[in-house]
């Protein structure tokens, strides 16, 4: 095995790829990348055994061939080199590689590339492409209300329900959910048109997005044993294990009627509850509010440092109502909206709270209040 390629590209490509290499040391070989040649480029192989990646890269190579490396050592290394050219190659003998810049020549202990797992391998049936600023777009307006905690692993996923010619994907940790509807533009090809339902970590469809940002287009597909999903980028391949379990059944939530709707602005809202969570955060993150003829009240209370009352003005729809919020909740969904006026529509002081970015009809996001103390 012997290659040339530059550090500049080498560094990225190690620092992107070591993300994926497993913390836990499960096994040995999962501290290493692979790298292999593959048809004029060289490729980088990281896996977790969830959440796995191929990454490529240019390369002049010379003699084919394969190896794996302790992530942590190459790539603080090569961070370290300065940027031009790098010479890499290995000696059979003693698995050695040797790697030489302008300056410097040091060799890596190596392990046979035969003992890391394979990358699976798409069902081509399976694949459908969709634009990548809309996929992106979307992950990020749903993936912060899945849960963090592994005590329900479910409630980690996004749920992604694949139609024929749209892409549902909901999120939930119990206490809110976010739901998004994605019209493709390609049709995917279903057996027998049945939706084909699958739960994705939310932190593997946050790795996408990240790896992503310099593509316009991503395919995804699942394998041929329908355990894991795949991403498929001009130079990245990601692949995902799924999660089993039954997903909240979230379209019981979704009421036939609603007795008051409120319409406010976006960035006031957002100011008020800003304010408001300097005295929530030493009140268990309680704000309450009291809506109330074609006004807004925003308060929290905290003894030990005092109490805010905020007034917005806003149009009203309905009943009054009186209701309670964590406070984090409203900010995480009013940072990622994008219209200058949000529609709230509600019931009673502890059913559901249904919040609409009015510039985006395909986007829902649903919050359950407080109660309220007396």
């Amino acid at each position: 095995m012997k290659f040339s390629l530059l550090q500049e590209n080498l560094n990225l490509a190690l620092t992107n790829v070591s993300r994926f290499v497993s913390s836990k040391n499960q096994l040995p070989i999962l501290n290493n990348i692979l790298l292999s040649t593959d048809q004029g480029r060289l490729k980088l192989s990281a896996t977790n055994l969830e959440l796995s990646i191929n990454y490529w890269i240019g390369a002049k190579i010379e003699q084919e061939g394969s190896i794996t490396i302790p992530s942590k050592e190459i790539t603080e290394f090569v961070s370290y080199l300065s940027t031009g050219k790098l010479d890499l190659s290995l000696n059979q003998e003693n698995n050695l590689l040797t790697i030489s810049s302008e300056k410097t020549e040091s060799k890596f202990t190596t392990a046979p590339s035969s003992d890391f797992p394979e990358f699976p391998t798409v069902d081509q049936n399976s694949l459908f492409e969709i634009d990548l600023n809309i996929f992106s777009q979307s992950i990020s307006q749903i993936a912060f209300s899945a849960a963090i905690d592994d005590t329900r692993p479910v409630l980690t996923s996004i749920l992604c329900q694949f139609n024929k010619d749209s892409l549902t994907l909901v999120a939930t940790d119990g206490f809110r959910l976010s739901f998004k509807k994605i019209k493709l533009s390609q049709e995917i090809n279903l057996k027998d048109n049945q939706p084909i339902t699958v739960l994705v970590p939310a932190k593997s469809l946050i790795e996408v997005t990240k790896l992503a940002k310099n593509n316009q287009k991503i395919k995804i597909g699942l394998t041929s044993d329908n355990h894991q999903i795949m991403f498929i980028l001009d130079d990245i391949e990601l692949s995902s294990r799924l999660i089993e379990g039954d997903f909240p059944n979230y379209e019981k939530l979704i009421p036939d009627s609603y007795t008051t709707k409120v319409f406010i602005n976006r960035d006031e809202l957002l100011q008020s509850v800003k304010i408001a969570s300097v005295f929530a955060k030493e009140s268990a993150n309680v704000v309450k509010v009291n809506i109330k003829n074609n006004n807004i009240e925003l308060s929290a209370n905290a003894p030990q440092i005092g109490q805010n009352k905020i007034n917005l003005e806003t149009k009203i729809e309905g009943d009054n109502l009186e209701i309670a919020f964590n406070y984090k909740f409203l900010t995480d969904f009013l940072s990622v909206c994008k219209s200058s006026e949000i529609l709230i529509e509600l019931n009673e002081s502890l059913t559901p709270v249904f919040f609409h970015d009015q510039s985006d009809p395909s986007f829902t996001h649903i919050i359950m209040p407080v109660r309220l103390q007396d």
